[in-house]
């Protein structure tokens, strides 16, 4: 009897440690979730250093080092318009520790160029939404009117520059074409400084960008913006007409956010998006937004919102992809 006793207190002995165990086990993994991150995490942005998407990167990483108490690098893996460096993540443990910053998910997803779409990422939150214009050289052309009748009088011989190919910056220009019932000539361009120059130099009749990078030409009388791409008339620029007013349904900008493998645990995103809504709000981001002109409209949308709107979008650029390939 002694012995069948000893043997059922000790098999209970048994039980109760593997339970402790276990219970253990369940604990560590909150603790994990709750101390994150507890090392180095890299932000791979698809985009050459200098660029749109990789300045929003660095400062938004400036701020949460600082909210999160780690050091964050970006890493620049330039190719497919972001797509390699959503490879390279998508290639790395789901484990919180490597992010995607990236501009252009939704229309490489939509192309079919990027393999790893909302299947296998994760938006964790939108900071900018960028606002586009037509800018010419004031020597050229005195109104968004102008610039219309001579691409009506000279079919495919108006050049427009924008950076890359089949991306935002082409999907605008081909939209302009077809709302506004004209046919324009598209120049990839390998950046910024060189579309400006072809404009300036009078080698491109006009190129759409963003206000942050003209700026500086604008002030000087270099450039000037014949239309701006948005619903409503900026302040900073009453006098110039908007594409809706001109009846013209074509607002999209380059949209920059981050993402995450998913299969990270939740917990983890949830403290990346609330440590992103605190650089958001940051005194510092906002006078970066102010002084870029990113503040042109509202950028922040979290995780649920921005995936909805990513969604949305990778369905409407594929019908737009698809009319520009025939």
């Amino acid at each position: 009897m002694r012995v069948k006793m000893n043997i059922s207190i000790l098999f209970l002995g048994l039980v109760l440690i593997l339970a402790a165990c276990g219970g253990g086990s369940e604990q560590s993994g909150g603790e994990a979730s709750t101390n994150y991150p507890e090392r180095k995490i890299e932000v791979l942005v698809g985009h050459g250093a200098g660029g749109g998407t990789d300045l929003f990167a660095r400062a938004v990483v400036k701020e949460l080092e600082e909210i999160l108490d780690v050091n964050i690098n970006v890493v620049n893996q330039e190719g497919g318009a972001g797509v390699i460096a959503a490879q390279n993540a998508f290639n790395a443990p789901a484990d919180g520790y490597t992010l995607v910053g990236d501009a252009a998910f939704p229309i490489t997803t939509a192309a079919g160029t990027n393999k790893h779409g909302l299947d296998d990422f994760v938006p964790i939150a939108r900071f900018q939404s960028d606002t586009y214009g037509l800018w010419v050289n004031p020597a050229k052309f005195d109104s968004i009117d102008d610039f219309i009748q001579a691409a009506k009088d000279n079919p495919g011989k108006i050049t427009v520059g924008g950076t890359g190919s089949m991306g935002m910056d082409e999907i605008t220009v081909f939209q302009l074409g077809q709302v506004a019932g004209v046919e324009l000539s598209f120049v990839p361009m390998e950046g910024s400084g060189e579309m400006h120059s072809g404009v300036i130099g009078g080698h491109l009749d006009a190129m759409v960008d963003e206000f942050g990078p003209t700026k500086a030409l604008y002030e000087d009388g270099s450039i000037k913006p014949l239309v701006v791409f948005a619903e409503e008339r900026l302040e900073q620029f009453p006098d110039l007409p908007t594409t809706v007013e001109k009846g013209w349904d074509i607002t999209d900008g380059n949209e920059r956010g981050f993402y995450i493998k998913k299969g990270t645990d939740p917990e983890i995103i949830k403290i990346l998006e609330g440590a992103m809504k605190k650089a958001y709000d940051s005194e510092e981001y906002q006078k970066l937004e102010e002084e870029s002109y990113l503040h042109l409209r509202e950028g922040w949308l979290n995780s649920k919102e921005f995936t909805t709107r990513t969604e949305e979008l990778i369905e409407k650029y594929k019908a737009v992809m698809e009319e520009l390939q025939k």
